[in-house]
């Protein structure tokens, strides 16, 4: 009768773990994180990845939980103003503590598990990353200089690896395959980066820097749609060598080299990015279309290329007439009769400040000429008194305007504008001379400007 029942009892315990799939093995297919962040206003959090976004609720003492069912790879973690990178993976169980007021220091994951450690290692590069010089000051460094710079962080970063003790085998693969994306992307943007932070726009870089960069693999499908960094490569890789010049060489490497799904991606890219800046736009134009870009984007490659030749030397230039600091509306048309040297630009605009020095000498240089400066500020309408005041306040000269919409006003869509500062320069018939000149710190503005009075 004992012997029955054991048998009974065994033959239960079988059906139950049956049921409930009570494996060794047995990953869930599921996300649980939870957590408190502290000293934050905000009521819920919001997890954010390429393909997927949720918002969880925040209590009133900060604490937080959700179970979340994701793809792996790295998503975004807002708690209102501040966020920070996170990576994902069924079975993970993460438990996460911040303190708003200061985030980046106090974040931090406690548990046992692989997603643990591989958050808290997430986290410390963060904060190693905020302690690293700026990139105005590393771009500035000279080539010896600066590539022991980059070489040096990443070396940290993989030490930071070692150390954290991750026994997920693909992660440590993929996250040393970012690190290097990394370095790699910072040696691309190099002679660009250089030229602006230095002002020495001739420069380019010696005939070894960018070694690292010969065997770079165009192809790796993989890590194009799940690491950034090395779509960011990639970008970056293709856009400094059709800048320098190397177009047709760069789009036979496209054509060779990548899979469809990049090449689809990067021809995107292209698009985007193409503009009336760029010298050599028409061949560009010719080495998108030998890309075979599907009708959609051919539609909308042509759109813009018909509004790029509009913005040629010697066009009439899309008209303005926006008002100026005392309300009082000033065109185009009011200013016929004067080169007109055009600063596009807003108050929240780093760069765009940088060049107010430079612009003052040149204002001061060509006063009670035939050349006119004006500026046009793309602020929100709600910042018009923020505008108002810094004007004042930097005793900003030229012909002050304010634009109506934004980025959506009907002059910035017509000159193509996508990024700012922008210059601009018109002729006294009203035609375009240069729809994106040189800005007032290259030495090239000068040069302009003195051969357009000396022709008149």
């Amino acid at each position: 009768m004992l012997i029955k029942q054991e048998h009974s009892l065994i033959y239960a315990v079988l059906i139950a773990c049956a049921s409930w799939a009570c494996s060794p093995t047995s990953v869930p297919d599921y996300v649980l994180i939870s957590g408190t962040v502290t000293q934050s206003n905000s009521s819920y959090l919001t997890i954010k990845g390429d393909y997927f976004s949720t918002d969880i609720d925040r209590n009133s003492n900060g604490t937080f939980s959700d179970t979340l069912r994701v793809a792996r790879g790295f998503y975004t973690f807002y708690c209102g103003s501040e966020k920070a990178q996170i990576f994902l993976d069924k079975g993970y169980v993460l438990h996460l503590s911040a303190n708003q007021s200061q985030f980046n220091n106090t974040l931090f994951f406690s548990g046992k598990g692989t997603g643990t450690k591989v958050n808290n290692y997430l986290a410390n590069k963060s904060r190693f990353e905020n302690t690293l010089t700026s990139d105005q000051i590393l771009y500035s460094y000279n080539e010896t200089d600066f590539e022991r710079q980059v070489k040096g962080w990443s070396d940290q970063v993989l030490k930071l690896l070692q150390v954290s003790e991750i026994v997920d085998i693909d992660f440590v693969s993929q996250e040393k395959r970012n690190i290097t994306y990394t370095y790699l992307t910072h040696i691309s943007h190099y002679e660009k980066y250089h030229q602006h932070a230095t002002q020495d726009y001739n420069y380019t870089v010696s005939a070894d820097f960018e070694k690292p960069l010969e065997q770079l693999d165009m192809s790796n499908e993989q890590d194009f749609e799940n690491l950034s960094s090395y779509r960011n490569l990639l970008k970056s890789y293709i856009g400094s060598r059709i800048e320098r010049g190397q177009t047709t060489a760069t789009f036979e490497s496209i054509k060779a080299n990548t899979t469809q799904l990049i090449k689809t991606e990067l021809i995107l890219e292209l698009v985007r990015k193409i503009n009336i800046g760029q010298k050599n736009v028409e061949q560009i134009y010719q080495g998108i279309l030998n890309l075979s870009p599907d009708s959609t984007t051919l539609a909308g490659l042509n759109d813009k290329m018909n509004k790029i030749r509009k913005l040629n030397q010697g066009m009439p230039s899309p008209p303005f007439a926006y008002k100026d600091i005392t309300n009082q509306i000033i065109s185009l048309t009011d200013l016929r009769g004067k080169y007109i040297y055009m600063d596009i630009w807003a108050t929240w605009c780093h760069p765009c400040l940088k060049e107010i020095p430079a612009l003052k000498t040149l204002q001061e240089r060509y006063n009670d000429t035939l050349i006119e400066f004006v500026s046009l500020s793309i602020d929100a309408n709600k910042d018009f008194s923020k505008w108002q005041d810094m004007v004042k306040n930097k005793e900003l000269k030229g012909i002050q305007l304010f634009a109506d919409q934004s980025w959506n006003s009907i002059f910035l869509k017509d000159y193509i504008i996508e990024t700012i500062p922008r210059f601009i320069l018109i002729d006294p018939n009203g035609n375009i001379i240069n729809a994106h000149a040189p800005r007032p710190s290259n030495p090239e503005t000068r040069s302009i400007l003195d051969g357009l009075l000396h022709k008149s």
